[in-house]
C-alpha cells in the first residue's frame, strides 16, 4: 500500500532528474528491481513513472524487453531541432509584441543571475539557464506555445545538456543572453528571431558532430546496409 500520488510524482521528478543529467545515460537498461531498490518504492509506482517518462520522450518502453533511457536518431534530432526553429521563432514575434517594460527589467536581472551561474560553473547552471529562456516566452503570453517548447526540450533534452561540454559554450552563452535581451529591448522580432535559432542551430550541431564522430552513426550505417 503506497499512497498513490505523492510518492509517484517525487519518484518520477527524481528519475527525470537522473535522465536529464546523464546519470542515467543514453540507451541505457532501466531494470524495474533495481529501481524498486534505489527508491524503496513499489513496482507500481516505478512502472507509473516509467510510463509518464515514456510519455515526455525520456524512456523507451519494449514488450519483452523491458525500458531504456531513450537516445536519439540523427533523423529524430533533425525533425525535433525544425519543429522547435518554427515554434520558437513564433514565440518570439509574440514576446516582442506582448512584453511589459518592468518585464525586461526582470529579465535584465534574471541574466545577471544566469551569468554569474555560468561564469562560477555552478550545479544550477543549467537549470537556471533553462529558467532565463522560459521566463522569456512566458511574456509572450501563450501558455500552450510554452508548453509545446518545454515538450520539445525534454524530448531533445541530451542535445541540449551535451552542448555545455563544449569548449566556450559559456562564453557563448553569456554573449546570447545580452544580444537577446538586447534584441527584445529594442522591439525587433527579426533580429530576436535570427539568435534563438542560431542558439539551437549551434547546439544541434555541435551534438551531431559528436554523434558523427562516435560509433554509434558506424553501427546505425551497417544496420542500414544488412538490414
Amino acid at each position: 500500500g503506497d499512497m498513490p500520488g505523492v510518492g509517484s510524482e517525487k519518484i518520477l521528478a527524481a528519475m527525470e532528474a537522473a535522465i536529464l543529467s546523464g546519470e542515467f545515460k543514453p540507451r541505457e537498461h532501466l531494470v524495474e528491481m533495481e529501481l524498486i531498490e534505489r527508491y524503496g518504492v513499489s513496482r507500481t509506482i516505478i512502472r507509473e513513472a516509467l510510463k509518464k517518462l515514456e510519455g515526455k520522450g525520456l524512456v523507451r518502453i519494449a514488450p519483452h524487453r523491458g525500458a531504456r533511457v531513450a537516445d536519439l536518431s540523427v533523423q529524430e534530432i533533425e525533425e525535433i531541432y525544425f519543429v522547435r526553429a518554427e515554434v520558437e521563432k513564433i514565440a518570439a514575434r509574440l514576446v516582442v509584441k506582448n512584453i511589459e517594460p518592468e518585464e525586461i527589467e526582470g529579465l535584465k536581472k534574471l541574466g545577471r543571475e544566469v551569468e554569474d551561474h555560468l561564469r562560477r560553473k555552478t550545479e544550477q547552471m543549467i537549470e537556471k539557464d533553462g529558467e532565463f529562456h522560459r521566463a522569456i516566452y512566458r511574456t509572450g503570453r501563450n501558455r500552450q506555445l510554452c508548453d509545446l517548447i518545454d515538450h520539445l526540450k525534454t524530448k531533445a533534452y541530451i542535445v541540449g545538456y551535451n552542448a555545455w561540454s563544449m569548449p566556450r559554450r559559456i562564453e557563448e552563452s553569456i554573449r546570447e543572453h545580452r544580444k537577446i535581451i538586447e534584441a527584445i529591448e529594442e522591439g525587433d522580432a527579426p533580429k530576436l528571431e535570427k539568435l534563438i535559432v542560431k542558439h539551437l542551430t549551434f547546439s544541434k550541431n555541435s551534438y551531431l558532430e559528436q554523434l558523427r564522430g562516435g560509433e554509434r552513426l558506424a553501427s546505425a550505417e551497417k544496420e542500414r546496409i544488412v538490414g
